[in-house]
């Protein structure tokens, strides 16, 4: 008898000697107890499944731009000049070779006048000159001197042609036809820079001006549709197609990338303008590949790892099994699956 209470009386000693350490691991294996039941008692996590669907997928790229046109002119003066006449304002509607503007040519016109003398007086010079030469044998020295005296008359010339030119040029007129979205004055009688520009826009070449990263441009072909978006019309998009990839790369911030222009349609040129204005940014979402029918799942259900990838395929009511699956074009939503899942399928989505 007293051989069995030696145990109990060497671990009552033990724990007396050693009470804190005891009561340290009384507590321990009470937090394990109470976590150990709470799991135990704890609600078994619910999957959410969704069923693999067969349907279209679309898959788009997404860029940004601005509205531009493909047929502008910008016209201005070589030099200032006072104008006397402005053949339209900002706004109005403008025909091919229409006058825009004309500047004083008086001081023009009088020195075109004095040209003409002095092309006159050179001509009767030239003419004496040969009169005086008459059958004389031409040496070198008066080779010189006809010369001189035929380039001195071909400059009188083009003295005139040149006045002539300038007149000529004190008409500003449009190489196209299109609206006149800026025009430096309104009125007569200021003097015009050559920083003062003209600039007409054909509305019927407006374009949604994009540019595309070079790991994107191989997607993008001509006649592809799109759905562009202004930020001056967040809420009405309207449907373009892809007219002109750029041949030539250009270098951005974010790295290289080509030109694509996206042709806006316009109704009338009026409305065109005043809806479209050059400069308005947006984004469009260009339609670089579509397929029908086919078995897709939401992206959220893959799991890649290792190279490949992998969906939980449901075995039960709240049990799933990892299955690799084969995928084709996937969009910002859905994925193509073209192994590995069947049409009824379930998958474990979050």
């Amino acid at each position: 008898m007293k051989s069995l209470k030696r145990p109990f009386v060497f671990v009552g000693k033990w724990i007396k000697t050693h009470w804190k350490l005891s009561l340290f691991l009384l507590l321990l294996a009470g937090v394990g107890i109470f976590f150990l039941l709470r799991q135990a008692n704890a609600p078994v996590e619910q999957l959410n499944f969704v069923r693999v669907k067969k349907e279209k997928l679309v898959k788009t790229l997404n860029i940004s731009g601005i509205v531009d046109a493909k047929q502008k002119a910008s016209l201005h003066y070589a030099t200032a000049a006072k104008a006397t006449y402005i053949g339209a304002k900002e706004g109005d509607s403008i025909k091919k070779g229409q006058t825009l503007a004309r500047i004083d040519v008086q001081d023009q016109q009088k020195r075109i006048q004095q040209d003409l003398n002095n092309y006159f007086n050179q001509r009767l010079d030239f003419e004496q000159g040969l009169d005086d030469r008459g059958d004389t044998i031409i040496n070198d020295s008066l080779g010189r001197i006809a010369q001189q005296e035929q380039k001195a008359l071909e400059n009188t010339v083009l003295d005139v042609e040149i006045r002539n030119i300038a007149i000529r040029n004190a008409n500003l007129t449009s190489p196209i036809a299109g609206i006149l979205v800026s025009a430096p004055v309104a009125l007569p009688g200021v003097v015009l820079s050559p920083t003062d520009v003209f600039e007409v826009v054909d509305p019927y070449s407006l374009v949604f001006k994009a540019t595309v990263d070079e790991t994107d441009i191989s997607q993008v072909k001509k006649g592809q549709m799109a759905t562009i978006e202004l930020d001056a019309y967040p809420d009405e998009p309207f449907q373009a197609s892809v007219s002109a990839i750029a041949y030539r790369s250009a270098i951005t911030s974010k790295g290289t990338v080509f030109v694509v222009d996206l042709s806006i349609p316009v109704q009338s040129t009026q409305s065109a303008m005043e809806r479209y204005r050059l400069g308005m940014n947006g984004d469009s979402d260009i339609i670089v590949d579509q397929r029908d029918d086919v078995l897709q799942i939401p992206i959220d259900a893959l799991i890649e790892r290792d190279d490949k990838r992998y969906a939980k395929k449901k075995t039960g009511e709240n049990t799933a099994e990892e299955v690799e699956i084969q995928t084709g074009i996937e969009n910002d939503e859905m994925i193509e699956v073209i192994s590995g899942l069947q049409l009824g399928d379930e998958v474990v989505a979050p």
